[in-house]
């Protein structure tokens, strides 16, 4: 997987935007990068929101390497990881985005495939 340097601010908008269209179930979906910089949600036919968990439908996903992780929200105020979300993270990816309320640009966390948190760096599309 390439080195992953950061993530547009546009794109960190657009998820918090859904996972308030969505509240108070948690929102999912498969990030993309484009040369290093997560770039783009990739919305998944079959992704069930839930109350407490949301899940893919991953026979449905595109084969494509561009794809590098997720990201979904909680519905209450923790953008930590929980148990179910540690042994998700595992099977899609290196990179796990999780926003919490307020959905809001300073509340989302990423994480690597094992928990640890990742520094990303924000860009402009423009």
């Amino acid at each position: 997987m390439k080195k992953i340097r950061g993530i547009y601010v546009e794109l960190v908008d657009a998820f918090n935007e859904a996972a308030r269209s969505v509240y108070p179930e948690e929102f999912l979906s498969m990030i993309r990068e484009d040369d290093g910089i997560i770039s783009e949600m990739v919305l998944i036919p079959g992704t069930v929101y839930g109350d407490s968990h949301s899940f893919l439908s991953d026979w449905m996903a595109p084969v494509d390497f561009s794809l590098v992780g997720t990201v979904h929200s909680h519905p209450g105020n923790s953008n930590e990881p929980s148990e179910d979300d540690l042994q998700y993270f595992s099977n899609y990816g290196g990179v796990h985005i999780i926003t919490c309320i307020p959905f809001d640009r300073g509340s989302w966390k990423a994480y690597n495939s094992k928990g640890e948190t990742l520094d990303l760096e924000l860009f402009t599309d423009s």
